[in-house]
């Protein structure tokens, strides 16, 4: 029972590190795909999610990683309407 106890724990951790890593994708390597993505846009949805990204980069910077997320989704949301590059 003490082995079943012991392995469903490092089971669980191990889950939980893994799913993380995909939860916590970095801000910087999703602001550098936006830029990728938006390169030669220059429509409205597209300068609002540089906009966007620039001040995730900052709220990151000041260590406030949630509010980046925050903002990062809303950058991606107006790429998308922005419809990538032209």
């Amino acid at each position: 029972m003490k082995r079943f106890s012991l392995l469903a724990i490092a089971l669980l951790m191990s889950v939980g590190t893994a799913s993380a890593a995909s939860w916590m994708d970095s801000v910087d390597d999703r602001a550098d795909a936006l830029a990728t993505q938006l390169k030669g846009n220059n429509s409205y949805h597209a300068h609002l999610a540089r906009e966007l990204a620039d001040v995730a980069m900052e709220e990151k910077s000041q260590h406030d990683i949630s509010v980046a997320r925050a903002f990062m989704a809303k950058a991606e949301e107006n790429a998308a309407q922005a419809g990538g590059s032209k």
